[in-house]
């Protein structure tokens, strides 16, 4: 059973996912994240374990580096050399997200730019979700839709909600680096952003 299921839904409920890779995208200035291009240190992004493994079986090892970036000089890593426990898994997020401003039938597409060295196994993924209380009411992710493993400078990676229902509490995202997986992982320039 996927430990991820925290934050999975049923793939029927993933209908309306759609993701893509591009190079030449930019940031757009109506980005809903705070801190999206990552150059203050630990402002806006919290980093956490799954709820089952909070002990860091797996030695996840993560921070704000200027060992790479897409732009100007940070981004977020998270790396793992050995894995220990096949269900544990980490995350970058970011809350709060001001809900308000998006109306009720738009698009929302979250957007980062990922740099992996060496990262072998699941990968990593990015994530849109939309809570009710303690119920999710949506979810959407990259993961087995869009692989993001190996070896590459930074690509830009894209996952999309295409009709946004309202009626939330709490929006997220997350960089998410999945189960059974090794190697080192950057992520710059996020980006969340509305379509009407």
């Amino acid at each position: 059973m996927n430990r991820f299921l925290p934050f999975c839904a049923p793939l029927a409920v993933l209908s309306v996912l759609s993701a893509c890779t591009s190079n030449d995208a930019q940031p757009q200035e109506n980005n809903l994240l705070r801190n999206g291009s990552v150059e203050q240190q630990s402002q806006n992004w919290f980093f956490n374990y799954d709820a089952s493994h909070t002990a860091n079986p797996n030695g996840f090892a993560f921070g704000h580096t200027d060992e790479a970036a897409s732009s100007p000089r940070y981004s977020l890593k998270i790396n793992c050399n050995t894995v220990k426990n096949d269900s544990a898994f980490c995350f970058y997020g970011q809350n709060n997200i001001p809900v308000s401003a998006i109306p009720v039938g738009a698009k929302l597409t979250l957007t980062a730019k990922i740099k992996p060295i060496n990262l072998t196994g699941q990968g990593v993924a990015i994530a849109i979700r939309g809570d009710k209380g303690s119920q999710v009411m949506f979810f959407q992710t990259t993961q087995g839709a869009t692989s993001i493993t190996g070896t590459s400078e930074f690509k830009q990676y894209s996952v999309t909600l295409d009709n946004y229902p309202g009626n939330i509490d709490n929006l997220l995202v997350f960089m998410v680096y999945l189960p059974r997986t090794t190697g080192h992982v950057y992520f710059d320039d996020l980006t969340l952003t509305v379509d009407n």
